[in-house]
């Protein structure tokens, strides 16, 4: 079954199935609200910009896929609730290849259909096609930033708590970050992080202390269970990040380095990560909390001085692999 299907299936049983032009009908386009929505169209895990585009003042009637009919060359299936191609990308998944289209909103996996989602002003909406074996679902991701802080999610806003497990100085970068694009979190400090499921929470420390967390601890099982192309692997001389590339192999290891990605702990609000593998890693990792950093990206690494998207597809020289990630 190809990727979104099985979300599809409950209410498109009785559709066609066939390839669909999107097409404009009902009666009129429905009360206007004012703001803008954006769409990105990427390859490769965001790494090949395709279509770049705005929308103003979205109405009652536009959707994820109207959107997307006017700015690409698109083909749809199961109603025009599902996208098949874009500009030429087909999925290939139904001939038994492993690269299909997904897509996020402000940050969030999307859990329904493209012609189901209604655009809310303020949406970022982002389709990437991708190889999908090695993590098929990822449910969050940091390249709409400042979303979700700023919008929330489906027209519903969510307090944002940054919750400091680390130095001071690295907490109050965080919440300048967030200041800067309109955002006003709450602020806890604690020895372990607490409960704010039905908020967005931002964990900004040590890896040693945000593994307490449940969310945040899905990091040392890599992509597979947390999303993220990425691991958290402890050694006899502390803590090291290992990086995958698209196909979920390890790429070699990150000595002291800093890391941002997103979780999802089931039915919770996204928990953003940002920290490092020691102390002095967490102030590169709160360095990356800008746009430029972050557009179109998955989850970004920091080593080095370099900032490394994830997946991170260039092998380090004398990569150790699965074998040792510590050696």
């Amino acid at each position: 079954m190809r990727p979104h299907l099985a979300i599809l299936a409950v209410t498109v049983l009785a559709i066609p199935s066939s390839s669909v032009a999107v097409s404009g009908c009902g009666f009129g386009p429905g009360e206007a609200s004012s703001g803008e929505a954006n769409l990105r169209v990427t390859r490769d895990f965001g790494t090949v910009p395709m279509v770049d585009a705005t929308l103003d003042d979205p109405t009652e009637s536009d959707t994820v896929v109207r959107f997307l009919d006017q700015n690409a060359e698109i083909e749809t299936s199961y109603g025009g609730n599902f996208v098949d191609s874009i500009d030429g990308y087909a999925g290939s998944t139904s001939g038994g290849g492993e690269d299909d289209w997904f897509f996020f909103v402000n940050g969030y996996y999307s859990e329904i259909g493209g012609g189901e989602r209604k655009i809310v002003p303020g949406d970022r909406i982002w389709w990437d096609y991708r190889y999908w074996n090695a993590a098929y679902r990822v449910p969050a991701v940091v390249g709409s930033w400042p979303e979700p802080f700023l919008h929330g999610y489906d027209g519903r806003h969510y307090d944002t708590v940054v919750e400091c497990l680390g130095e001071d100085s690295d907490c109050g970068t965080v919440v300048a970050a967030l200041g800067a694009v309109g955002v006003k979190p709450g602020v806890e400090s604690a020895r372990a992080p607490a409960e704010h499921p039905d908020d967005l929470r931002v964990l900004v420390g040590p890896w040693r202390s945000l593994r307490a967390d449940p969310a945040a601890r899905q990091l040392e099982a890599g992509p597979e269970r947390s999303g993220v192309y990425a691991r958290l692997v402890r050694c006899r001389t502390g803590w090291r990040i290992e990086p995958f590339d698209s196909h979920g192999q390890p790429t070699g290891t990150l000595g002291q380095a800093g890391l941002v990605a997103a979780v999802r702990a089931g039915g919770d609000q996204p928990t953003w990560i940002v920290t490092g593998t020691d102390d002095a890693s967490v102030a590169d990792a709160v360095a990356l909390l800008d746009a430029d950093a972050l557009r179109d990206r998955y989850a970004v690494a920091t080593a080095a001085g370099e900032v490394r998207p994830l997946p991170d597809e260039e092998p380090e020289a004398g990569a150790t692999g699965a074998a040792d990630p510590c050696r």
